[in-house]
């Protein structure tokens, strides 16, 4: 099994259960006395991000049965865009179309040259290079906004 660090041996995985009870205990008891779709408490994420520091996203996920994206999220530090808050399907929908930009400027640069190039990429990697001639910038405006469409 792997960790943040490497590899987790049996021996490993064996301390980390024991170790682990305590907290594991306390996300049972929360799990039997939440109300509806309540959230996990900061307090046991936090606790559950130090243990996931130090033995790993997966093993410390298997054991306490949380959000294995939620969990790699904390322990990695990664920042959640705006906007992609909430339920697998609605993160999953995000990122197969995300949000178009909101304000695309064309700046107006020099005549000098024959042609410019104009580079696009999208949020979840696609580019888009298009060479345009001198004086015709205005047709990158149609060509950008069909780009970023869902």
């Amino acid at each position: 099994m792997k960790t943040m660090n490497g590899i987790i041996t049996p021996e490993r995985h064996e301390e980390l259960k024991a170790r682990i009870q305590p907290l594991r205990q306390r996300v049972e008891t929360w799990r039997a006395n939440k109300s509806g779709n309540e959230h996990l408490p900061a307090a046991l994420w936090t606790e559950t991000v130090e243990w996931a520091k130090l033995y790993g996203v997966s093993p410390v996920q298997k054991i306490l049965r949380v959000d294995y994206r939620g969990l790699e999220r904390r322990a990695f530090g990664i920042v959640k865009p705006v906007g992609q808050a909430g339920s697998r399907a609605r993160e999953s929908r995000t990122a197969k179309h995300p949000a178009p930009p909101s304000f695309v400027e064309l700046g107006s640069w020099p005549a000098r040259r024959a042609e410019h190039l104009v580079e696009l990429e999208d949020g979840s990697g696609r580019k888009l290079s298009l060479k345009v001639a001198a004086g015709h910038l205005a047709e990158v405006l149609p060509l950008a906004q069909a780009f970023w469409r869902p």
